[in-house]
């Protein structure tokens, strides 16, 4: 087991803008560390050991002789590289030790949010101390960028005065001296912008640090050039200027003259056009300048007495390019020249340029102005042969390029119309499935059931193409179809699924012969010096036939596999085998483990660990937000996790003093929890994020139905039937004039019920709605928003939406909690967008919450509900009573169409029942021979709810007293059928009397009894049929059903 034995201190910048560079204690103690565990592991104990004010979550580890900090999620043993000098100082008697301080993330995330927070005095100090800062620490610098520390120095900038940007500039020149600075400097197009915005300040201390730094900026590289010219015609036409105005107010000396800021600016113009990558951009920026009278300023400059020497070297400079350029662009050169002429005069033209060039560096003092002189001759000498080598180009190869657009457009009609068959071809594919799949479906309703199987069969021996929806398989051939196992199987290959044939016995007792086999004995691949550890896999062998013949492309995996250069020595030595350590047992046989939680916690992490994936992965999947991972139950499993401080740090002792026995599965988990830094935060900032669509639909969607549900009965007719309905009788019953009730009064509706059929009001209400009213609906199927809403509880929601702005405004919390350390700038940027979306759409919520139920106030008002109670009626009451009560009216409109209808059919039924075809078709004006007597008698009585008593004696009376005609007892017995055989007669044969007696509503008797009483040649009631033998037959019925059943 390795140790590591060092000095520990620790050094209190938990406020970067008042901290000190001098570690504490001054007799620093020592701290022991095991170089195979993870920093991360062990900073707990080194933190308790300094009692330092730092949060442990916030800690960094520093080596104090050359600064570099350490990576806490690796082991000392990983990081041996960091460690070269530090023990060899110590033993040559310098004290070096490892220091406890902030992280670096964090201490740029304290300085971008003190200067966001702060004014006034602290802003101040805050500025001046940036500077200072970033000198002390040079890693700070490149944090500071990459947390956008620089959009937030532009943005206290542009608001602040002269003094504070004069701190900023400072700040911001100490970090372009930085590589790291600058490369963020020049991907961040803003901070040149606004350098460029404030050579336009009236402050000469700000305009000249200004031009200081862009002049840092362009002469940094070449590069940086086009960046600064796109930055200058960004800020100009934003404020509708031409582009370098600012600098060519400073030439006009518009506020004084001042020397320095002249040769400052001059300067800068050189720079840039010797920096640009072409011509065309440096005649651009000559012309620019040309048009705003810099041939004014150089001439003023030059012909004045006294001009300072470095203004007009600057400003020769800029002569000597000057002449080239307008020549170049002159307009009257393009109108009057032809073109040949005007590319054959440009070699001369860049000889001139040349030459005068040449004589730039013998100006210029500088050695790096020499260098850049000669790499700008060297391109400018190229550019000059380029010119006509390109007219001889264009003047060669166009007359063929008139020819080969003829081809090309050939080739393209002809690429067209192959375009243009496969199109055709795919929708004849198309027309013949659709039309197969047509004809299918006909089929299917043309052919029985049974033959269902054959039309299976049809559709499977022609498929359509194979694609479900826009999942396409077509990739999928008829080579598939074929399963190389069933292959082996049948024979295909023996040895695929036979084993190999066993060794043949010994003969006589001599020993079996070696196999066959030419080639030489094997050598080991690899000399090994040391005995490593084997990998106990099983081999596969790609050149056996079973794999040869039973793969289609007929190559192996292994077979294209590139070969690999490894450390051979390396391996031998991280992989040698050491002497053979027995694991540890307890006293019951079982592997020992480092436990230190309780039972009931160990059983618990344990239970949920198995649900979760792998313990290694989790850590990562929570510092990503891998939602692919985790999921968001996963999430609130190990919110229920999370390991206490005090768990931490037993888990950690016990490690450090069983190093040799691993800890428990629980407390390992816990152990990885811990290594995570604010672990709380950002599970609960995933957490809001996984919940946050579902919460939102369980908010949105109600209050879209509420609004829906007004709307609805605001619209629905039968409501208002309904409701008419209702207050008639309500008006007649309490002999009132009532001009409306409240609607809480429709849920008792149901129960008042009438004192003599016990039928409800609903009932009777739906009844006369459904007969004034035949166009009215069930209103329930109408409303079904308000049936919605009634099953949400309104109160219950607008506390979800408190609870959904808390989380909100929480998580934005977390997550600068959380930016403070290492994350992910994209992350962090998504993240962010996420949060400010949701931020936006709360907002929206409440308003449209807020604007719903203001609208549903009113229209209680609408609905009558005095001022004084409607704040009472909650939203859910409401709506349950508008819901219930249409449930209810539906059902009872059911019933009342289906009584209805009952009725109906039975009126169309008794019309014909039991009649006969002659009598159907007999004339009306029979009705009218029937005795008067028996027509009043048998008038209908129409139909009702029930019978009256004493009209149906009546009418029982009236078909006894039709009936006395013959010799025949009659049952009064309702419902009961008789026959009555008469006494022999003169034919020998007697005559026969059927009387069927059925008690039946008495409506249609009337009816019956005038057909069968229409005849005056009959002496019967009845109709009288004589067969061969003389018999008649007499059927009577008490309900006018008289029938000829029994005659034949």
């Amino acid at each position: 087991m390795a140790t590591f034995v060092c000095r520990v201190q620790f050094l209190d910048d938990t406020d970067p803008f008042n901290s000190t560079n001098f570690p504490e204690p001054t007799r620093p103690p020592h701290y022991t560390f095991r170089e195979d565990i993870p920093l991360i592991n062990q900073i707990a104990g080194v933190h308790r050991l300094l009692r330092a004010p730092h949060k442990l979550d916030d800690c960094a580890l520093q080596l104090s002789h050359n600064g570099t900090y350490l990576d806490l999620e690796s082991s000392l043993a990983e990081q041996r590289d960091e460690l070269e000098g530090f023990q060899e100082d110590m033993a040559g008697g310098k004290k070096h030790s490892l220091v406890l301080r902030t992280q670096l993330t964090v201490r740029v995330h304290a300085c971008i949010e003190k200067l966001y927070n702060s004014n006034g005095r602290d802003l101040r100090r805050a500025l001046f101390s940036l500077k200072q800062i970033f000198q002390d620490d040079k890693d700070l610098v490149h944090e500071f960028v990459m947390a956008e520390g620089l959009t937030c120095l532009i943005k206290v900038g542009t608001e602040a005065d002269q003094n504070y940007q004069n701190y900023i500039l400072r700040a911001l020149g100490q970090i372009m001296l930085y590589v790291d600075g600058m490369n963020g400097v020049i991907n961040h197009i803003e901070t040149i912008q606004w350098l460029y915005a404030l050579i336009g300040s009236k402050f000469r201390l700000v305009v000249k640090t200004a031009l200081k730094l862009l002049l840092v900026f362009v002469e940094y590289s070449e590069s940086n050039a086009p960046l600064l010219i796109e930055a200058i015609s960004t800020v100009d036409t934003k404020r509708g200027c031409t582009r370098w105005s600012n600098a060519m107010e400073i030439l006009a000396e518009k506020d004084g003259v001042d020397t320095e800021l002249l040769v400052y600016t001059t300067t800068l113009i050189n720079k840039t056009l010797s920096a640009l990558p072409d011509q065309d951009s440096f005649y651009d920026m000559v012309d620019v300048l040309e048009e705003q009278g810099m041939e004014g300023v150089a001439k003023r400059f030059l012909g004045r007495r006294g001009t300072d020497l470095d203004l007009m070297e600057q400003l020769n400079i800029y002569e000597v390019n000057k002449p080239n350029c307008l020549t170049y662009l002159k307009p009257e050169d393009f109108t009057s020249c032809p073109e040949p002429e005007e590319t054959k005069a440009e070699p001369g033209q860049e000889d001139l340029k040349e030459k005068k060039e040449t004589e730039e560096p013998k100006e210029e003092a500088e050695e790096e102005k020499e260098v850049r002189t000669s790499e700008k001759e060297g391109e400018e000498e190229e550019e000059a042969e380029t010119p006509p080598e390109k007219g001889e180009r264009e003047e060669e190869e166009a007359p063929p390029e008139k020819g080969e657009r003829e081809e090309e457009e050939q080739e393209d009609s002809g690429i067209l119309s192959d375009k243009e068959r496969q199109n055709e071809e795919v929708n004849e594919k198309d027309n013949c499935s659709a039309s197969s799949i047509s004809s299918a479906s006909s089929t299917l309703e043309r052919e029985e059931r049974g033959k269902s199987d054959t039309i299976w069969d049809q559709l499977l021996a022609s498929p359509r193409e194979l694609r479900i929806r826009d999942i396409d398989f077509t990739d999928l051939k008829e080579e598939d179809d074929r399963d190389l196992l069933d292959v082996g199987l049948m024979g295909g290959s023996d040895s695929l699924c036979h084993p190999p044939p066993p060794t043949p016995q010994p003969l006589l007792g001599l020993p079996p012969p070696p196999p066959f086999s030419t080639a030489l004995p094997s050598q080991p691949l690899f000399q090994k010096k040391k005995k490593t550890i084997k990998l106990f896999w099983s081999e596969v062998h790609p050149s056996d036939s079973q794999y040869i013949g039973s793969r289609s492309s007929g190559d192996s995996l292994w077979s294209k596999l590139e070969p690999v250069r490894i450390d051979t020595s390396k391996l031998e030595h991280l992989f040698e085998t050491k002497s053979k350590e027995i694991p540890k047992t307890a006293a019951d046989g079982k592997r020992q483990e480092v436990i230190v939680l309780d039972s009931k916690r160990s059983n618990s992490i344990n239970i949920g660990l198995t649900v979760l994936p792998p313990p290694r992965t989790i850590k990562t999947a929570i510092l990503n937000f891998d939602e692919y991972a985790l999921n968001k139950e996963g999430i609130e499993k190990i919110l229920t996790m999370v390991p206490t401080e005090e768990e931490k740090q037993k888990i950690q002792e016990a490690q450090l003093a069983n190093p040799d026995i691993p800890l428990g599965s629980a407390e390992q988990f816990l152990l990885i929890l811990s290594s995570i830094s604010e672990l709380s935060a950002r599970l609960q900032l995933w957490a809001f994020k996984m919940d946050y669509e579902v919460t939102e639909k369980e908010v949105a969607e109600p209050l879209q139905d509420l609004k829906e549900g007004m709307e609805q009965l605001q619209k629905n007719k039968t409501l208002r039937y309904i409701l008419s309905t209702l207050l008639a009788i309500g008006n007649f019953l309490n002999s009132t004039n009532a001009k409306g009730f409240e609607l809480s009064y429709l849920e008792k509706v149901p129960e008042v019920k009438d004192t003599v059929h016990k039928q409800s009001l609903l009932h009777h209400a739906c009844s006369i709605v459904v007969d004034n009213y035949p166009q009215s609906t069930d209103l329930y199927s109408e409303i079904g928003a308000i049936t919605r809403s009634a099953k949400v509880d309104f109160d219950q929601l607008q506390e979800n939406l408190a609870l959904m702005e808390r989380r909100c405004k929480a998580s934005w919390d977390h997550l600068k909690v959380i930016a403070k350390h290492e994350m992910k700038p994209t992350l962090k940027q998504k993240m962010s967008d996420f949060l400010k979306d949701c931020a936006e759409r709360i907002i929206i919520l409440k308003i449209v919450h807020r604007r719903i139920i203001n609208r549903f106030h009113a229209f209680l008002l609408y609905l009558g509900h005095p001022a004084y109670s409607i704040r009472e009626i909650s939203v859910h009451r409401f709506s349950k009573i508008i819901s219930e009560f249409a449930l209810e009216y539906r059902t009872t409109r059911d019933r009342v169409l289906q009584q209805k209808q009952k009725r109906a059919d039975h009126r169309e039924r008794n019309k014909t029942r039991g009649k006969m075809i002659m009598d159907v078709n007999a004339p009306v004006s029979r009705v009218n021979s029937a005795p008067s007597g028996v027509v009043e008698c048998v008038q209908p009585q129409g139909l009702g709810h029930a019978e009256d008593a004493a009209e149906h004696e009546f009418m029982k009376a009236v078909l006894k007293t039709s009936l006395q005609g013959g010799d025949r007892e009659v049952s009064g017995v309702p419902g009961l059928r008789t026959r009555t055989r008469s006494r022999p007669g003169r034919g020998g044969e007697g005559d026969h009397t059927h009387t069927h007696l059925h008690t039946h509503t008495p409506t249609h008797t009337h009816t019956l009894l005038h057909t069968h009483t229409s005849t005056p040649n009959h002496t019967h009631t009845h109709h009288t049929y004589t067969p061969l033998h003389p018999t008649t037959h007499t059927h009577t019925q008490s309900c006018g059903c008289i029938h000829g059943g029994d005659q034949f």
